[in-house]
């Protein structure tokens, strides 16, 4: 099952904040979409509502660092669609491609991050993210 936050019922136009999105539209494995109202409060909160509704991966384009390592902690692979506004069926049509990047905590904060802090390319940690890297 995959997952993205979208920022209507319709779910067609991806949200910009993984967090405080309110509503998710999940896709199944025979590609059958339903929009569900978000019924968990912040970031953290969510990754366990997407984890007991089967979630595998998550379409996004911005999540901050603590519920980015709840989301693979949980065993949830996250996707990074662009920063740009995106529809929905572009991002699932990019996931049919293969052409969606993978996001890890090697490029995390080059994809994702705010601040000034990273990991190097063998994955250590320089900076202040609290990752444990």
């Amino acid at each position: 099952m995959v997952a993205v936050p979208v920022k209507t019922e319709k779910g067609d136009v991806i949200a910009s904040l993984f967090g405080k999105a309110k509503y998710f539209s999940l896709i199944d494995n025979q590609k059958r979409i339903t929009t569900h109202k978000c019924m968990a409060d912040g970031g953290m909160n969510v990754v366990p509502w997407l984890k007991s509704l089967g979630v595998k991966k998550v379409l996004l384009n911005h999540v901050g660092e603590k519920p980015f390592h709840a989301l693979l902690n949980a065993d949830i692979e996250v996707y990074y669609v662009g920063k740009e506004r995106i529809m929905l069926h572009d991002a699932l049509k990019q996931v049919e491609d293969e052409t969606l990047e993978k996001v890890n905590v090697v490029n995390y904060m080059k994809l994702l991050g705010e601040g000034d802090h990273h990991h190097d390319e063998e994955g250590h940690h320089s900076g202040g993210c609290g990752c444990g890297h």
